[in-house]
């Protein structure tokens, strides 16, 4: 077969002197050129075995029949407009293939992202390619949107196209055998730039499981070990609100750790270097406290009252038996510790005779019920906690009013019955908010008996 180069000059002769450019090439040139593609066809950067092939197909077929013979697949589908349908015939002759063809209007974006959904449903397993190389400009940005949209669920997925490495601008076509098809990188891959985005957004929607997933990725593409360092912080908070106070920990001081050094000083996140070292604080508090189970440490104790009031709060939307369980512990805690102050424990509180018989009494007035009614359990419950901390003079519970507390004696005393306890029931929006603002009004108080001072656990800004 003569060289390609010598057919591309021939045919531009024969150009010159007067001849139909697109009938001579398709004399001249294309069936050699269309004989090499069959053979070996030119694959950028290497050739991969794709078993589904999708096409959009425009009023140049050329192209898209090199494409397909790049590709290789078994099934093709090849996206048309009324108008193009035409070429359907020759395509099929060119490329030895059987197609199946799908009609869509030339401008119809919303079809091709509703075909590609079908054929990546109907093959889901596989590697398909994409190729944007013919049809509308509409058609191709569709079928571009669409690949590296749906790579993320379908990571078989390539979005390919047929690129030339020589243009001839007098006839006005790529030179003849410097066609290649090549597949095209996912910016949203390639270009770490757009990963921070999504990382950014996830990060912001608390779900930093996930920002973390991305920002590691990030560093094994680009090698950018910046992106560890978000990534530990991201990590840090997930742990945090899992309540793995020993991974959180263990996050944030390797993350203080690499700020320290000398080539992250300038890191974003140093500009946050002191709510950092607080949250860290707070959390090898809480560390402290959950290891010795001792109120005595009442920053661990408020360290975690803090976080499930957080959570509490975060929950309380979306799920209502979450943010009560959350409000009650924190309650809970907070009680607890203020009965340590007595040198008393919930489990064993030791109560004179006396003093369980002003218990059951206050009890009895908090519930509407006769004193005798009243059944001390052996370890004090919520409402036990704070009926003898009142009996005991506690100044923060003694200036709540006998009605308020009667309005909560229900939600406290129905700890037990909620669906995530030992009981059905699902605690109302309303009881969770009194819990939560009663628990509230001690965390405050514990707070100014400490010296860790107003602590969030809200995520520290990222800084881009």
């Amino acid at each position: 077969m003569e060289d390609l180069d010598a057919l591309w000059e021939r045919y531009r002769e024969a150009v010159r002197a007067g001849g139909n450019p697109q009938a001579l090439y398709q004399e001249m040139v294309w069936p050699a050129l269309l004989a090499l593609w069959r053979e070996k066809p030119r694959v950028y950067p290497f050739p991969q075995a794709f078993a589904v092939s999708v096409h959009t197909l425009g009023t140049s077929p050329e192209a898209t029949a090199l494409a397909i013979l790049g590709a290789g697949a078994e099934r093709v589908y090849v996206l048309h407009t009324p108008e193009s349908a035409r070429f359907l015939p020759r395509l099929r002759q060119d490329t030895r293939k059987d197609l199946y063809p799908v009609e869509i209007g030339k401008s119809d974006v919303e079809a091709i992202y509703r075909e590609v959904k079908r054929l990546l449903e109907k093959h889901p397993e596989v590697p398909v390619a994409l190729d944007l190389t013919s049809g509308t400009k509409a058609m191709s940005a569709g079928l571009a949107a669409a690949g590296f949209f749906f790579q993320r669920f379908y990571p078989k997925v390539r979005v390919v196209y047929v690129d030339n490495e020589d243009y001839d601008p007098e006839l006005r076509r790529p030179r003849a055998g410097t066609e290649k098809l090549r597949i095209l990188p996912n910016p949203h891959e390639a270009l770490a730039e757009v990963d921070a985005l999504f990382a950014k957004e996830l990060y912001g929607k608390g779900e930093f499981g996930r920002a973390a997933a991305y920002f590691r990725g990030m560093v094994g593409r680009t090698g950018n070990q910046a992106y560890a360092l978000y990534a530990l912080l991201a990590e840090m908070y997930r742990a945090w609100r899992a309540l793995d106070f020993g991974e959180a920990l263990k996050a944030g001081r390797k993350l203080l750790g690499q700020l320290s050094q000398n080539v992250w000083l300038n890191h974003p996140l140093n500009a946050r270097r002191e709510a950092l070292e607080a949250q860290v604080a707070l959390l090898e508090a809480v560390d402290r406290f959950l290891k010795a189970r001792d109120f005595a440490l009442k920053e661990g104790v408020y360290g975690l009252a803090r976080t499930l009031l957080h959570l509490a709060q975060e929950a309380k939307e979306e799920a209502a038996v979450l943010a009560a369980l959350y409000a009650y512990r924190a309650l809970e805690l907070l009680l607890q510790e203020r009965l340590a102050l007595l040198g008393r424990r919930a489990e064993a509180p030791g109560l004179s005779p006396e003093e369980a018989e002003a218990l059951r009494k206050a009890l009895a007035e908090l519930l509407g019920v006769l004193p005798e009614e009243v059944r001390l359990p052996a370890k004090l419950g919520l409402l036990d906690l704070l009926a003898f901390l009142r009996l005991k003079g506690d100044e923060a519970l003694g200036r709540l009013s006998l009605a308020g507390l009667r309005g909560l004696a229900g939600a406290l005393k129905g700890r037990n019955s909620a669906l995530l306890v030992h009981g059905f029931d699902v605690p109302s929006p309303k009881a969770v908010e009194g819990i939560a603002r009663l628990a509230q009004g001690l965390l405050q108080d514990l707070e100014a008996r400490t010296a860790l001072g107003p602590l969030s656990p809200e995520p520290v800004p990222l800084g881009f």
